[in-house]
């Protein structure tokens, strides 16, 4: 009898899983903006170089135990961050894969820790008359969180990250204006 329900039990959760997988969209996309009173010239190191992005990423900020190692130019494509954090950090690499100066920065991002995975984060720039839309953007492509994000509201947890980071970048270049 007990293992009758054992199993049950057992065929109730892969179907269930199986369910997940089947409903998990084959990819997603998280994106937030912010104005900044600055033009695109002023804001665009700041997504193009990667030494300059930790001064905002909410990803790494608040990891005291996080290594950082720079390869490949300073900037542009090519220009490439490791880190190596914390179990909430995790580990892994971005490379900047498209660079269109003032205006586009694409970013291929590839998880070891927690999970291994593959996203693209892009960043765009529009110009206003006084100020500059920075809008980013993640897209997710790898298994693991496109099934998770059937359970967990991913769009949020990482959303609320991106807009912690934007009110930081947008202090940090306005600040430089004055």
């Amino acid at each position: 009898m007990i293992l009758k329900i054992s199993l049950s039990l057992i065929a109730i959760i892969i179907f269930a899983v199986i369910v997940l997988i089947l409903r998990a969209p084959k990819s997603y996309k998280v994106t937030r903006s912010i104005i900044i009173n600055a033009t695109p010239a002023e804001i665009f190191p700041y997504a193009n170089n990667p030494r300059i992005m930790q001064e905002w990423n909410p990803f790494t900020m608040d990891d005291p135990t996080l290594k950082m190692t720079y390869f490949g130019p300073a900037e542009g494509i090519g220009a490439q961050s490791t880190w190596d954090g914390n179990s909430k950090t995790g580990k892994g690499q971005a490379t900047v894969i498209e660079s269109e100066m003032y205006k586009k920065v694409t970013v291929r991002l590839e998880f070891e820790k927690p999970f291994k995975g593959t996203n693209r984060g892009e960043y765009l720039l529009e110009e206003k008359v006084s100020s500059t839309i920075f809008i980013w953007s993640l897209y997710e492509e790898s298994f693991v969180p496109r099934v998770l994000s059937q359970v967990i509201n991913l769009d949020k947890m990482i959303g609320d990250q991106f807009e912690r980071g934007l009110a930081k970048l947008k202090t940090i270049v306005e600040s430089k204006g004055k």
